[in-house]
């Protein structure tokens, strides 16, 4: 649709939006349009205009950014609290609690991919040249297991020796012959399909452990999204006595799963500004996250602090269940993409 007389512009200055921008939507044709379409959402703005509105909206979202600081310090210290102020009405001021968890989760991924790549080598390092006594690999199949024992001597971190006498999940197949255990798989008729394909894509995402760390985390990013409904149907089916409607507790496991991100996000930013100082203190300021949910639940389901204590012990009990199971899945769903005769 060309401009001119189809896609007119406001000329009343009293108009909700710019004189610049269009009135009917150019993408659908829709008419009467405000500041976005209220057929396909698209934005109204036409960016062919003078600077001095380019610089407006830029001033619209330095608003956003103040939003944000207003936000953050009551979603940090006073949990359960944005939740609260949202089903009050009093959302302007603060920004909507998807924005944030989407926020957080992108910064949450993209900082452990960005800390995970340089030290993906050194997590688990097996001597480079070790002796027939150093190291032993016993591989057996039977039925849908299969188990392989290392036993030798490896460094964590790149630090700290250790003795390991027992089963460990291999990072590093490189000094293995790898083709040799795949026909071992594939030959064993005992094997389930699925055994095969998830065992020989694990053995080949060790060939490029970046590529398996990239699709694990992008995986799990789409899983956590899609869990946030079942924390919340998990704390509709404890907190019962409450009568809320399902989305209160939507919007509260939402909050919650955006401070477990956040909170994360300190941590492993912490670690790369001071490490000698915050190595070993992780767990402290993870332990923030129950005692976060505990507060919360206390205050917008106005319960009190044992009653809190054990509504939350119950929640994460069945939450970290389930997200076990998922995580596994994840990972196996992940290898098996890997995959390849």
């Amino acid at each position: 649709m060309a401009k001119g007389e189809d896609l007119k512009k406001i000329e009343k200055k009293s108009q909700e939006v710019s004189k610049y921008d269009f009135i009917i939507c150019p993408n659908c044709g829709e008419t009467e349009v405000g500041r976005f379409c209220p057929s396909c959402g698209q934005s109204n703005k036409d960016f062919n205009k003078p600077i001095k509105e380019i610089v407006g909206d830029l001033f619209d979202s330095i608003n956003l950014d103040i939003r944000l600081l207003k936000t953050l310090l009551p979603f940090f210290t006073k949990p359960g609290f944005l939740t609260q102020e949202y089903f009050n009405g009093r959302r302007k001021k603060y920004v909507p609690p998807m924005r944030m968890y989407m926020f957080f989760s992108i910064l949450f991924f993209f900082l452990i991919q960005y800390t995970g790549s340089d030290k993906s080598k050194n997590i688990i390092k097996f001597n480079e040249t070790p002796t027939k006594n150093q190291a032993s690999l016993v591989s057996g199949l039977h039925g849908d297991t299969l188990s392989m024992n290392i036993k030798g001597e490896y460094t964590f971190n790149g630090e700290d020796s250790i003795q390991n006498n027992s089963d460990i999940i291999l990072e590093n197949f490189s000094n293995f012959d790898k083709e040799k255990i795949k026909q071992e798989v594939l030959n064993d008729s005992t094997n389930s399909e699925p055994l095969k394909q998830m065992v020989i894509g694990a053995i080949n995402a060790s060939e490029n452990q970046k590529l398996f760390v990239s699709r694990f985390l992008k995986n799990l990013s789409y899983t956590l999204f899609v869990l946030m409904p079942f924390f919340a149907l998990i704390l509709a089916m404890i907190l019962w006595k409450s009568r809320m409607l399902y989305v209160k507790h939507l919007i509260f496991s939402i909050n919650f799963h955006s401070f477990i991100f956040g909170i994360s996000s300190i941590v492993m930013i912490l670690r790369l500004i001071v490490p000698e100082k915050f190595s070993g203190n992780e767990a402290l300021l993870m332990l923030g996250i129950p005692i976060y949910l505990m507060v919360g639940i206390k205050r917008f389901y106005n319960r009190k602090y044992i009653g809190a204590f054990f509504k939350t012990f119950g929640a994460l009990m069945i939450y970290s269940f389930i997200l076990s199971i998922v995580v596994i899945a994840m990972l196996a769903f992940t290898a098996k993409g890997f995959y390849s005769n």
